[in-house]
């Protein structure tokens, strides 16, 4: 629990400056490395940018996974949605029980296949100490970003900028972010005609 406590403490010390444009790009580049240091829910083949911070009860987040899941699919991409129970009562708890899932990924399929009226269909679990932990640091590093609500989108273009959005990205925001994001197709070599 110390290491935790000295962990976010770096977060916030780290992320919460304010300033030029400049200084919000190495904020931005700092937090990159802390996301990857998160308890997350993996998706896709490919190399991992973009980190979707979720609330398993939060409508948005449920509509953006279920936009992102043919995109993952076709294109390659690597995605890690990080739980933070903080909307409802529930939210902690399912939260760690996706975290505790034997095949997490599996359990978020199942949750997010029974999502109706706002509830997300797993059952609230009380988080062993190590689950916790990761939750917590999951959480602080969701505040010292700046986020204002889920779900948030940390990505990194292949040009190794580092970019934040709150909220479901429109249809095209989102194509856009995609395309910066998703491993680059293989470049075709030309052909040369055999004598």
């Amino acid at each position: 629990m110390r290491g935790t406590m000295r962990v976010t403490a770096a977060i916030f010390a780290l992320l919460m400056a304010a300033g030029t444009a400049q200084a919000r790009s190495a904020d931005h580049n700092r937090l990159w490395a802390f996301v990857r240091h998160t308890t997350a829910i993996r998706e896709g083949r490919g190399p991992v940018r973009l980190y979707v911070f979720f609330d398993p009860n939060c409508p948005y987040c449920h509509a953006l996974y279920e936009t992102l899941q043919p995109i993952i699919r076709s294109q390659g991409l690597g995605v890690r949605f990080v739980p933070v129970g903080i909307l409802a009562l529930s939210s902690y708890g399912k939260a760690a029980a996706l975290l505790e899932a034997t095949h997490p990924a599996m359990a978020m399929a199942r949750m997010e296949a029974g999502f109706h009226g706002g509830r997300g269909a797993i059952r609230p679990r009380r988080a062993t100490a190590p689950v916790a932990r990761a939750l917590l640091y999951n959480i602080h590093l969701f505040e010292a970003a700046g986020a204002q609500g889920v779900p948030f989108l940390v990505y990194k273009t292949r040009a190794d900028h580092v970019h934040t959005v709150t909220g479901e990205p429109p249809a095209t925001v989102l194509a856009g972010i995609v395309s910066r994001i998703a491993p680059a197709p293989p470049r075709s070599t030309p052909r040369t005609a055999t004598p």
